[in-house]
């Protein structure tokens, strides 16, 4: 690579990140509301100040060359640490107002966003909030939303992301189910059980585990195939076969005493949960408050989930304890 020609700003670099994100002048230039002859223009500049090229120009389609990707790499933790700290300094002197886009899978709003909208807007009257729940993969730039809420493995390089927590699918059934049909010990012994699909968590019909440390997929059936945790989780608990959700959202049925876990020590790693908004550009401080509030409630909920799980492997333990003293009073 050449030696550089030129004083490189901040602000170029950020141009030249989101280009290389989206692959694509005219997304870069929709994403930071200028026009696309002042992205060219200013990467050209960029190019020129460090003496190489680092996008090759299509009529279809911007690729990065190879000094394009090593700038990348190095640039795009750089230039997201100089950003936050404009937003750090910048948050004192900010008041929260306007209005806040927000999308998230249906469940993860219905069951945890509730108390977090309500907070927010009582906290910041000139704040208002749009919160749209679907299940499709949604394009925050393309759609206008400032926030979103994912799950699972990320592949759209075109957002930051921030891990909220990890939760951990976990099999349950109600204690009639289990009475008649019998309770499962391996994985394996499902096949011989009706279970509850939660489509999200049953890709192809199969249910993930992690037995003698590797991964070992099952096939399942079961007569009733659904979208949504509460109705999966309230079939369960009317005994219609075993279901497959997020153990902190089986926390509710274990409390009450109307689900029991299955296969718990056969649970596969726990799936992350994110948070993300558009990289490149400044991060509104309503999205901010949303996000840091989002995250308070969430690890309210997975301190609840663990606290149930100590109290339920305190009282497995105590019964284990209570058998064997049992049966060794038996001469």
């Amino acid at each position: 690579m050449c030696p550089m020609r030129g004083t490189i700003e901040v602000g170029a670099v950020e141009l030249f990140v989101r280009v290389a994100e989206l692959r694509s002048f005219r997304g870069a230039a929709d994403a930071l509301g200028m026009p696309r002859s002042t992205v060219s223009r200013r990467i050209s500049e960029l190019e020129r100040a460090l003496g190489t090229r680092l996008l090759q120009r299509t009529t279809r389609r911007v690729e990065l060359t190879s000094a394009g990707k090593t700038y990348q790499r190095a640039c795009s933790p750089a230039l997201e640490t100089i950003l936050e700290a404009g937003r750090a300094l910048s948050t004192s002197s900010e008041e929260t107002a306007g209005r806040l886009r927000v999308t998230a899978p249906v469940t993860l709003g219905e069951r945890l966003l509730g108390d977090v909208v309500a907070e927010c807007l009582a906290r910041h009257p000139r704040m208002s909030i749009e919160l749209v729940l679907t299940d499709r993969h949604v394009e925050l730039v393309a759609e206008k939303f400032d926030l979103g809420f994912r799950s699972g493995t990320l592949k759209d390089t075109s957002v930051v992301a921030h891990e909220l927590g990890r939760a951990q699918p976990r099999c349950f059934a109600a204690r009639e189910y289990l009475r008649d049909r019998g309770t499962p010990r391996t994985p394996r012994d499902l096949l011989r059980h009706d279970c509850i699909l939660f489509t999200p968590l049953a890709p192809r019909g199969r249910w993930t585990f992690r037995s003698r440390g590797r991964t070992v997929e099952v096939p399942v059936r079961g007569r009733l195939v659904v979208n949504s945790i509460p109705l999966a989780l309230d079939a369960a608990m009317r005994g219609l076969g075993i279901v497959r959700v997020p153990g902190t959202l089986g926390v509710e049925g274990l409390a009450a005493k109307q689900l029991v876990e299955v296969l718990d020590t056969y649970a596969p790693p726990p799936r992350p949960a994110y948070a993300v908004h558009p990289s490149g550009g400044r991060v509104a401080p309503a999205a901010r408050v949303f996000l840091e509030i989002a995250k308070r409630h969430l690890d309210a909920r997975a301190g609840s989930a663990h606290r149930v799980a100590s109290w339920r492997d305190r009282m497995s333990t105590w019964r284990d304890r209570m058998c064997a003293r049992q049966a060794a009073s038996y001469p």
